[in-house]
């Protein structure tokens, strides 16, 4: 497998030389490495000018639209490589992850699904994993995260590559997007690769409430995404008119009201256990947004209201059940 391993650079002076490390001292190097550099202000780019000499493989750019989204398809436009895969620039590579999907069966494959694992109070987890193409289990669970595709990159740039309306959660869209397309998948589980880091400077951040604005946008955009007549762009792959993979749109409608619902569960909690800075404006724009765009039935509407409590409350793992309601309603139908 000919890989190109994308990282884009924002003001992560402190991190990127560490995670470059890792990277170049992987077991097994990628083919290219590129680097994109987003406007940062703090050396990120002048460290990245220095780190790539004497190392032909390495790649650096730049990249003036805002947002990590811009930033990877700036690199994803110079790849040469069939392969492509994307990582943070505050993150650990693990050593053995190239040998390991080097030795997979891809030749048929459109993209590879691993699991990652998240790094939290000093502790590696494995981020919730399950195997399926089925879009309400993307939808709810966000199993197809940035560490965890790798992409044909024909197939990435065919479906449309990252959407740049997309400030944060751009994965949990492109993932969404990359199943409706139906990509073969070759979904690998034998281990958890990497350590994701958490931490309040991250893209999304400890909470919710930091980037409430581009959360409700890249909610907009997925809700857009679902109500599309057609897939856009309508890919040489397997686009197709949403009806003719589920018969009823709202199968993948009423999972994201019920997403939402969480979320703002998840707002509410965090208001009370303190680590919501901004809560009264996250809260409202994300009522705002639940209101305005769904319209739940009677008996759909009480469940999305005990998920968020059951959230804000403190209980874990609302998505499961909010899956096995949407599962259940679809055996009704």
């Amino acid at each position: 497998m000919e890989l190109t391993v994308i990282v884009p650079v924002k003001d992560r002076r402190e991190y990127i030389g560490k995670t470059l490390d890792t990277i170049v001292k992987s077991g097994m190097a990628p083919k290219e490495i590129i680097i994109v550099d987003n406007e940062s202000t703090d050396g990120s780019y002048q460290f990245c000018e220095q780190y790539i000499k004497d190392r032909p493989n390495i790649t650096l750019l730049r990249e003036t639209f805002p947002g990590p989204s811009a930033a990877r398809n700036k690199g994803l436009r110079s790849c040469k490589t069939e392969w492509v895969y994307f990582f943070d620039s505050d993150d650990e590579f693990d050593y053995d992850f190239i040998s390991t999907i080097n030795r997979l069966p891809v030749d048929n494959y459109d993209m590879v699904v691993v699991p990652t694992k998240m790094h939290v109070n000093g502790k590696d987890v494995v981020r919730t994993f399950i195997p399926s193409p089925d879009p309400r289990v993307q939808i709810l669970a966000n199993v197809l995260n940035t560490q965890g595709m790798v992409f044909r990159t024909s197939f990435l740039k065919d479906i449309g590559a990252w959407n740049t309306e997309c400030r944060i959660w751009n994965d949990w869209e492109l993932g969404l997007r990359a199943i409706l397309h139906q990509p073969k998948i070759l979904w690998y589980t034998d281990r958890a690769f990497h350590s994701i880091k958490i931490h309040d400077d991250s893209i999304t951040g400890e909470s919710f409430s930091k980037s409430y604005k581009q959360l409700t946008r890249t909610l907009s955009v997925v809700l857009s995404n679902l109500n599309s007549t057609i897939l856009q762009p309508l890919s040489s792959y397997h686009a197709q008119h949403l009806n003719c993979i589920y018969p009823h749109l709202d199968l993948m409608i009423y999972p994201l009201y019920l997403r939402t619902s969480i979320l703002l569960g998840k707002l509410q909690n965090e208001k009370m256990t303190g680590k919501c800075k901004k809560y009264k404006m996250a809260s409202k724009s994300l009522t705002i947004f639940r209101n305005d765009n769904f319209q739940p039935t009677f008996g759909q509407k009480v469940i999305g209201n005990m998920l968020r409590l059951y959230t804000k409350f403190g209980g874990n793992g609302a998505w499961r059940l909010a899956l096995a309601i949407c599962q259940n309603e679809n055996k009704k139908r």
